[in-house]
């Protein structure tokens, strides 16, 4: 038996299909073509979801399908799911959408939850369920809200990444603007340097320094500039780790890859009794094979067992966190 409460897809007119207020303002023309060639192709795995309103039809889910169907395949009639359904209903329904699909840039998906929390009197925590997303990511992307309207266009077309700009929405939009100046000159701007610089920052404003800006712009520049010439890579580079000079010594061959090295170490370790030690460099060789970034050689030294009480599985020993 049919599932009645199921619609099924209706032929729609082209010329009757309207957009909604659709949180998505740009479609990549590349990908709309690739969309409407794999459409071409495989026909179409699902319908857009339209209902009725005013004598037409408004897209509440699929408007890229829409797009890919009518303005790139050159379609006259759409299949479409035809539903019933009120202003909220319809909005949610289009967070899912966009935020389960193709992703929203960062500033695009933070107006969707700020317009349905205006719109519905939607919490954080509704958003987050609408969305199908945690309440974390949806109170991060409304902090971007706080960013002059410039620094959030950068944000959103991926000039200046996410994970710096969060950090300069708490400064006025003057010292943020300075801080994207100071990004966009440093020769390297790692996460942990940035946040030192939005610490001056912050300092500066909540002290309310008399220091012109043009002057306290230049101190920090030459900072930056001082920063760069630090040492990344080579004898030379400081990692900040802290060195143990009572383990052995790492022993590298001309010709060694990681996975060697990482390999003999571990065996070494054992072979002085520093079980704990070889345990860590393991972890860390695990995690390497997981994701691919290191292959196990045949002729590692290591004995290779599947014997679980012996030698853990990579499988089950990595854990990899979302940082």
């Amino acid at each position: 038996m049919s599932d009645q409460t199921t619609p099924r897809p209706e032929m729609i007119p082209a010329a009757l299909i309207c957009a909604g207020d659709n949180d998505r303002k740009v479609f990549d023309p590349v990908k709309l073509a690739e969309l409407a060639e794999n459409i071409r192709e495989h026909s179409l795995a699902q319908p857009p979801t339209v209902r009725p309103l005013n004598g037409r039809y408004q897209i509440v889910a699929g408007e890229r399908r829409v797009r890919a169907m009518r303005d790139v395949l050159g379609w006259e009639l759409i299949p479409c799911l035809v539903r019933e359904m009120d202003d909220e209903t319809a909005s949610a329904i289009m967070l899912a959408e966009n935020t389960g699909r193709v992703d929203l840039a960062p500033v695009e998906e933070a107006r969707a939850y700020q317009a349905r929390m205006n719109k519905f009197g939607w919490t954080v925590q509704k958003c987050a369920e609408a969305a199908g997303v945690s309440a974390a990511r949806v109170q991060k992307r409304l902090d971007l809200l706080k960013l002059a309207e410039d620094i959030q266009h950068f944000v959103n077309i991926g000039q200046f990444p996410e994970s710096h700009a969060v950090l300069i929405t708490e400064l006025d939009n003057n010292r943020q603007r300075l801080a994207l100046r100071l990004f966009n000159q440093a020769a390297s701007m790692p996460i942990m340097k940035w946040r030192n610089l939005v610490a001056k920052l912050r300092a500066d404003q909540e002290a309310e320094a008399q220091m012109p800006m043009f002057m306290f712009e230049q101190m920090l520049a030459e900072e930056v500039a001082a920063m760069d010439d630090i040492p990344v890579k080579g004898g030379r580079a400081f990692t900040g780790a802290p060195a143990d000079r009572d383990l052995p010594p790492v022993r590298v061959a001309d010709e060694d890859s990681m996975s060697p090295i990482l390999d003999r170490y571990i065996r070494d370790l054992q072979a002085a009794g520093m079980d704990g030690a070889a345990g860590a460099v393991a972890n860390i060789y695990n995690l390497f094979v997981k994701k691919g970034w290191v292959t196990v050689r045949t002729s590692a030294v290591l004995p290779k067992t599947s014997d679980p009480e012996r030698v853990g599985r990579v499988d089950q020993e990595v854990h990899i966190l979302a940082l």
